[in-house]
């Protein structure tokens, strides 16, 4: 699959994700639109009309042009209907796990996210000195903490 094609699903899967179904309609021009803005690429109409057709050859969507009768009988074409496949999913999930193989490389480990923790714990007991913090204890008593110094005392 080139990239332009990979541009042209993707646009297609966020506006049928962004209302939660398995299929979309969208005009030609709102899918140049969208892949000119997220993808950074320019589609003629003719090519956009390539990929699709490309798409739809090998199973990855399925088309169904929508077409009513307006005044006087003459036909009026609406947006079509971009419906997809299980091979689009498949292909989406072997990307996905090619991606997460990828990063999984650079995990960290249990330990350093504890140092961070630690890390951050120290920077907020070190801007906190001077200052206090109320604790509410079980028996419904407020007591006062002074992290800098270490003292409890009832409040």
């Amino acid at each position: 699959m080139t990239s332009r094609c990979e541009a042209i699903v993707i646009s297609l899967l966020s506006v049928a994700q962004k209302y939660q179904k398995f299929y979309c309609w969208v005009s030609q021009r709102r899918i140049e639109e969208l892949v000119e803005k997220y993808h950074k690429m320019g589609l003629s109409n003719r090519t956009l009309n390539r990929d699709l057709r490309w798409l739809e050859g090998n199973g990855y969507i399925s088309r169904l042009r929508r077409i009513r009768v307006g005044e006087g009988g003459k036909l009026v074409y609406c947006s079509t209907l971009y419906k997809f496949t299980g091979k689009l999913f498949n292909w989406l999930n072997s990307i996905g796990n090619r991606v997460k193989k990828f990063f999984s490389f650079f995990r960290l480990p249990k330990l350093a996210d504890h140092s961070l923790r630690q890390k951050q714990y120290s920077s907020l007991l070190a801007t906190s000195v001077g200052k206090s913090v109320l604790i509410n204890e079980k028996d419904g008593s407020v007591s006062r903490y002074y992290p800098g110094t270490g003292v409890i005392e009832a409040a």
